[in-house]
């Protein structure tokens, strides 16, 4: 299985609105949709995209999946803001093992599934900016230390993949 795990684009400041409800500024939608080309760029073969539940996720996921017509964004809760790795391998292990999935959360979370995937401490150091995206190959079972880091790419990163094209 591979994932690929993408970190939000820029979204309102807390406070302007309930926390899920908060919208992508418009730095937000031209970081998500530099993802989306970059991703088309890659020609990852995406066969599922899942979302946390909060619209700036969502809305993410959403201008993404513009690049992959057939594919719906698909809302779990386990990808919120709150949640735990371990909630969200139960949910990855319903999926066929040649899937290739991206998953659009948070932080921390997505700090904490990349250093259990790859086996680190929970407490380890790895940065993720918004709108930078992760691709890790996850052996027979999703697991703790079952993956391995590929790639991290930041979202200035993909502004330079779209520029040479």
């Amino acid at each position: 299985m591979r994932l690929f795990i993408l970190r939000h684009a820029d979204a309102e400041a807390q406070g302007t609105s309930h926390d899920a409800d908060r919208a992508l500024t418009p730095e937000g939608i031209e970081e998500a949709k530099c993802v989306a080309g970059a991703v088309h760029a890659m020609k990852l073969g995406l066969t599922a995209i899942l979302t946390s539940p909060t619209a700036r996720a969502k809305a993410t996921a959403e201008l993404v999946a513009a690049q992959f017509p057939p594919l719906e964004v698909r809302p779990v809760e386990q990808l919120g803001p709150a949640s735990r790795p371990e909630g969200l391998f139960q949910e990855l292990r319903s999926y066929p093992r040649d899937s290739r999935i991206l998953l659009v959360t948070h932080k921390p979370l997505i700090v904490s599934l990349i250093a259990s995937l790859i086996g680190m401490a929970t407490e380890s150091k790895v940065g993720v900016k918004k709108a930078s995206l992760a691709c890790i190959d996850v052996g027979s079972t999703v697991q703790r230390g079952s993956g391995v880091l590929l790639w991290l790419l930041t979202n200035e990163q993909m502004q330079l993949m779209r520029k040479k094209d």
